[in-house]
């Protein structure tokens, strides 16, 4: 351990946008110590993004109770030595190797989530082989963040918001405070006045706006948000997406990426159907912000969609004048690296058996611990 009750720990993240692998060291205790080392980003080589598309597209269509598709062991295989290759070249940049760490924390690749109702359990999928990769690094791996809450009834997401309130605290933002993040999908925690958290998903970020530019063989996504700048939303369409029933759901509540599809757009020219999923993006956040009941003093956004500085603009004249809207570099946060830092605090959590999903967070029963401890086979 780096200190007494203090851990390094090199964290990872592949989110559903298929687009690379964050990587970033974090010292610390699970509590407020918190130590920033290097992080990196890299992107995902187009063999691996090929085998994992064609797993999401197997798992949307696996019936519950029935043994997973064959390619789940080919993708678990494959993103486990993405992340070990991967790793190997940060740390070598770096000038670190495996043995400086205690722990590593990784989320894995989810392929499938399914929230709970009607008395159905919720289902998710995080393909990784924690074991393998204990083994590959010598070093101690928790994976399979989301499995128990999912188990024991919540929604199995956003599990981040843990480590949004460390990263508040750490900033001495005035509360309450909602942060936001525009992955794939787009989450908010909401730091109440007392510290308390509360969590939901809100719909799409990037996920839809990446697929239509995709779709129009346009590259992977809009840059900056340029194309939708130039567009037209259609704000009966947006209307139309904002009644499906998840909106007026109650929290906590989350979503896969391909909970929503393109369909409702199909019609449009490229750059207006882009100015109408961005402006869906923007309106399903304001409506959590306002369900959430508070009315923050701050919003900070992470995740790759803060990029997007058509949908950022969109936001900021849509806030109350009253409300500071920061990036997360505004506050000396690194944006890049917020999940993959989330990941790293959550296995020290995981270590020393705390709590990373709560009642107001993923709708679990009481706060839970989480993520399964693999430790590398003797040599």
């Amino acid at each position: 351990m780096s200190g007494t009750g203090v851990f390094k720990v090199l964290g990872f993240m592949t989110g559903t946008s298929l687009d690379g692998i964050d990587m970033a060291v974090l010292e610390t205790d699970g509590e407020q110590r918190l130590t920033f080392g290097p992080w990196a980003e890299r992107p995902m080589p187009d063999t691996v993004r090929a085998v994992l598309q064609a797993t999401v597209k197997a798992a949307l269509s696996w019936p519950r109770g029935t043994p997973e598709p064959e390619i789940f062991n080919e993708a678990r295989k494959v993103i486990t030595d993405y992340h070990f290759s991967s790793a190997q070249g940060f740390l070598a940049e770096q000038g670190l190797s495996f043995s400086d760490f205690d722990l590593l924390g990784v989320h894995g690749q989810t392929v499938l989530h399914e929230r709970p109702k009607a008395g159905v359990p919720g289902r998710t999928v995080q393909l990784f082989d924690g074991q393998a990769f204990a083994d590959m690094t010598g070093v101690r791996v928790v994976s399979d963040f989301r499995i128990n809450d999912v188990a024991a009834g919540g929604e199995g997401a956003p599990l981040a918001p843990v480590y949004h309130r460390a990263l508040v605290a750490q900033a001495v933002l005035g509360l309450p405070v909602v942060v936001v993040n525009l992955g794939g999908v787009a989450n908010i925690t909401v730091i109440d006045e007392a510290g308390d958290i509360s969590a939901m998903d809100t719909g799409p970020a990037n996920g839809l706006m990446d697929q239509w530019v995709q779709k129009h063989g346009r590259g992977h996504y809009d840059a900056g948000g340029a194309w939708a700048a130039h567009g037209t939303a259609d704000p009966a369409l947006v209307a139309a997406y904002l009644s499906h029933p998840y909106f007026s759901a109650s929290a906590p509540k989350s979503l896969d990426r391909y909970d929503f599809t393109l369909a409702g757009v199909d019609g449009l020219g490229f750059e207006d159907g882009l100015a109408t999923l961005c402006e869906f993006t923007l309106e399903s956040l304001l409506l959590a912000i306002r369900m959430s009941g508070v009315a923050p003093k701050a919003v900070v956004l992470a995740g790759g969609g803060r990029q997007n500085a058509y949908l950022v603009n969109r936001l900021r004249t849509k806030l109350d004048l009253r409300t500071q809207l920061y990036l997360s570099e505004d506050l000396g946060w690194r944006g890049g690296a917020i999940e993959a830092e989330a990941f790293a605090y959550m296995a020290v959590r995981s270590l020393r058996s705390m709590p990373i999903s709560f009642p107001a967070t993923t709708g679990v029963p009481q706060p839970l611990t989480g993520g399964r401890l693999n430790i590398p086979s003797a040599r």
